[in-house]
This record gives C-alpha cells, sequence and structure tokens, in this order.
C-alpha cells in the first residue's frame, strides 16, 4: 500500500497515516493476503488446476480486490467459458 485509503497521504512504508492518522496495519494485512492468495492461484493455473485456482481467487477478491487479481480472474472466467466450465463463473460484487 503505497498511499493511505482514506486521505491518500504516500506512506512510505509505516503503518499509520502521517496526515490522517489512520491505523492501517489491518487494510495492510488483508492486501498482503490477498496479494498471497493470488500468487497461489496463479501457481496452481500453471500447473494445471483451474478449480483451485479459481478458489484462491475467490478469496482473494474478498480480501483486497486489486486490479492484478480480478484481470486474472477474467481470464479464468473466459477459458473456463471456453472450456465448457461452469465451476468459474463471475464472483460476487465484480
Amino acid at each position: 500500500m503505497d498511499r493511505c485509503p482514506l486521505c491518500r497521504a504516500v506512506l512510505n512504508g509505516a503503518e499509520t497515516c502521517r496526515r490522517c492518522r489512520a491505523e492501517l496495519q489491518a487494510a495492510q494485512r488483508a492486501e498482503c493476503e490477498g496479494r498471497a492468495l493470488a500468487d497461489a492461484a496463479m501457481h496452481c493455473l500453471s500447473l494445471g488446476h483451474a478449480a483451485a485456482a479459481a478458489r484462491l481467487l475467490r478469496r482473494a477478491l474478498v480480501l483486497h480486490a486489486a486490479p492484478q487479481t480480478l484481470a486474472l480472474w477474467r481470464i479464468l472466467a473466459a477459458t473456463s467459458r471456453q472450456a465448457g466450465d461452469v465451476a468459474a463463473g463471475e464472483p460476487q460484487g465484480a
């Protein structure tokens, strides 16, 4: 997280925003966990495990809906539709 999600101040790795004093540890942890889940999903995809990747991506999107994670989800959904797999439908709220 480069900027405070509340006031957009540059964080420089701080856990508390210098401008608005927001405590950001929980948000930073969710972002990190979402990134780790998306990375695990990419690994599953590289091994050909699309269903496991879909489960991991759903969890990643719940934690932190990063644009890269959403793009990966859409790629997975498109390839799953082409293959006739219905397990990777559109995530809730996307």
